[in-house]
């Protein structure tokens, strides 16, 4: 727990800043989302990020000082790990695990310094030869455990700069999440299903994150997004990228916010307050349809359903993100090529973004650090190589 006895949670999206302070009895005290404009070095970011602040210190009568922070990046890497030990005495699983995690961290520190873990995901335990699908503190190790471990990586430049921006900003980053795997961790509490894809279009990127089991198989990301949408609308209509941009926000919307010319002529909308010129919504609904089918396509044929032998037919597909607003409230027949079992639109928030990432913390950082603060850096150096 931070020092003002607040969890204070930073979801950074590419145009979207999102902020949750809870206090330690995980009551949420603030929240407040903005946009914001894309820049190579966050100005409209952090002018962003200041302003929630002040506001929500005012709000809590408390300080800020530490985040914990969740970003995406189409430069996402994934490393499959496992490990395995052999044991002379009866051991615990609680006490393995976290020097099982510092392990891995030196590894991927040694081999892969270009690259910061944002998240280390234990998918399968065998002990003594019997398989476990979840961590718990009564499992009891005899001879022999083997992890398999999911481990998601961004390209420390980018941690780095980010990081300096924000002890610019006196703000300390405690940790730093994934935002697309903790945010879909959570909803898959919501669904019932074995096979679950989740397909988070963000502004500059779409990412896909495969579950099976409830666990982690797939993530992927390709560096194409809703952005790109707006490119699209902008060339074929001979408009700017602010106009293509904010008429494509007005589309994310209910039907009823589009105001339809005098004729009663359904197939144009007239958005007088934007562009001076109608704009056919057929047309429309075509340029947004063939770059979201592109983006599907894309994304599934760089991801490999575990060697070809996933049957698409038994998985549900989930859309979700800002980019994926689109198909809300608007009437799009997705070209259904891969026979999913459903196409949905998952209504996410941005509260509901926000305690994803709390929940994450608590159920993963908190429980990892706890038998560490019992014992000092030498006992637990004896524990891990004494085993």
């Amino acid at each position: 727990m931070n020092k003002e006895n607040n969890f204070n949670l930073i979801d950074f999206g590419s145009y979207k800043i999102r902020f949750s302070t809870y206090d330690k009895d995980l009551k949420r005290n603030f929240s407040e989302s903005e946009f914001v404009k894309l820049d190579d070095n966050y100005d409209s970011h952090f002018s962003t990020i200041n302003k929630i602040v002040k506001i929500a210190e005012k709000k809590i009568s408390n300080h800020i000082n530490d985040i914990i922070l969740f970003l995406d990046t189409s430069k996402i890497f994934t490393i499959n790990l496992s490990i395995t030990k052999n044991f002379d005495k009866v051991s615990n699983i609680k006490k393995i695990y976290n020097s099982l995690v510092l392990e891995i961290k030196q590894l991927i520190n040694s081999y892969y310094s270009n690259y910061y873990i944002t998240n280390i995901v234990a998918n399968k335990f065998i002990i003594d030869d019997k398989v476990y699908y979840e961590l718990s503190k009564d499992l009891i190790i005899k001879k022999n455990l083997k992890i398999d471990f999911y481990i998601l990586c961004f390209p420390k430049e980018l941690i780095e700069q980010i990081k300096k921006k924000f002890i610019e900003n006196n703000l300390n980053v405690k940790s730093i999440f994934c935002s697309s795997f903790i945010k879909t961790y959570n909803y898959l509490k919501k669904i019932d299903n074995k096979k679950i894809i989740f397909l988070d279009i963000g502004l500059e990127r779409t990412t896909l994150i495969y579950f099976n089991q409830k666990k982690l198989r797939i993530i992927q990301s390709i560096p194409i997004g809703s952005f790109n949408i707006s490119k699209d609308i902008s060339k074929i209509f001979n408009i700017s990228l602010s106009d293509a941009e904010r008429l494509k926000k007005l589309f994310n919307e209910t039907a009823t916010e589009f105001s339809y010319s005098s004729t009663n002529q359904q197939n144009f909308i007239s958005v007088k307050d934007i562009l001076k010129q109608n704009i056919s919504i057929s047309t429309l609904k075509e340029v947004i349809l063939y770059r979201l089918q592109e983006i599907i396509s894309l994304i599934f044929n760089k991801s490999n359903f575990e060697n070809g032998k996933l049957n698409l037919s038994e998985a549900d597909l989930y859309m979700i993100g800002e980019g994926s607003k689109l198909l809300n409230n608007n009437s799009f027949y997705l070209n259904n090529e891969y026979k999913f079992k459903s196409i949905n639109f998952y209504p996410e928030n941005d509260v509901e973004i926000c305690f994803s990432g709390l929940d994450y913390y608590l159920n993963n950082m908190l429980v990892q650090t706890s038998d560490n603060k019992k014992k000092g850096i030498f006992e637990r150096f004896f524990d891990y190589f004494g085993k």
